[in-house]
């Protein structure tokens, strides 16, 4: 009876040794696991999670940009291109987040780049009137440049002859391309118009297309007219001249109050 209760007891006890050392041993692991993270582990996520000031990249081209951001621990993402006559071609022209903003080490950064300026195809012009040719150059946000106008033979007066650009090649949105408006066949006669009374802007357009130039142009002072308004004619309406006759004009100015008044404001 004796001997099988000592064996009772002797079991309990390592039953109860093996329960204790699997306890300790737990709590060591545990303490070995809370030091590895407080030491280990957490120094790399505080590290990685610190606030930083996020540099600018704006204006440098997109592969400098990707690595400038990379070396300092953020990952540049292209988001989209667009067109941009302030920048050239695959420069940075937006970032998001904003430049300085304050961020965290391995933040995403996407930014946009310039597809440089947009360009456009130039419109067949030749064979179209003058107004046609103005409208579809505005359409594509192009300028009229210099118009000529010369006779022709083959064109029909008001009609595009040619023009300085190519239809077909581009060019930059705001470029300009001039053309020449044919006058049609060479007349008989060359008649000067009426031109008192009119802008010199609309003067010089009657006589170009009549043929003739713009000669000298002087100014003097009426307080009944608007500026630039024509007054007087070197060759009387109706007069006929040769092909390519210049006209003096006589325009009026600032009437001259107004020109005393900022006369003596200077």
């Amino acid at each position: 009876m004796e001997e099988k209760s000592f064996e009772k007891k002797k079991s309990f006890f390592l039953r109860w040794k093996k329960w204790i050392l699997r306890g300790l041993y737990g709590s060591i692991g545990f303490i070995v696991l809370v030091v590895t993270c407080d030491q280990v582990v957490m120094p790399l996520y505080v590290k990685h999670g610190k606030d930083v000031v996020l540099p600018s990249v704006i204006g440098k081209p997109f592969p400098e940009a990707q690595k400038f951001l990379k070396d300092r621990g953020f990952h540049a993402i292209l988001d989209r291109e667009a067109y941009n006559s302030d920048y050239p071609q695959d420069e940075v022209t937006f970032q998001n987040p904003f430049p300085e903003s304050i961020v965290k080490k391995g933040r995403r950064v996407y930014l946009t780049i310039s597809k440089g300026e947009k360009r456009v195809s130039v419109p067949k012009l030749v064979g179209g009137s003058e107004r046609d040719a103005g409208l579809k150059l505005q359409r594509l946000s192009l300028k009229v440049g210099k118009k000529n106008y010369e006779f022709s033979t083959y064109y029909p007066r008001g009609v595009v002859m040619s023009q300085s650009v190519s239809p077909g090649d581009t060019l930059q949105v705001g470029q300009s391309v001039d053309f020449t408006v044919s006058l049609g066949e060479i007349p008989e006669h060359f008649i000067v118009p009426q031109l008192v009374g009119k802008s010199l802007k609309e003067a010089t357009y009657i006589l170009l297309h009549d043929g003739l130039k713009v000669g000298r142009v002087s100014r003097e002072a009426n307080d009944n007219l608007l500026p630039d308004t024509v007054i007087r004619q070197s060759f009387p309406a109706g007069t006929e001249v040769e092909m390519g006759q210049s006209i003096d004009l006589v325009v009026s100015e600032f009437q001259a109050e107004e020109k005393d008044t900022a006369a003596q404001n200077n």
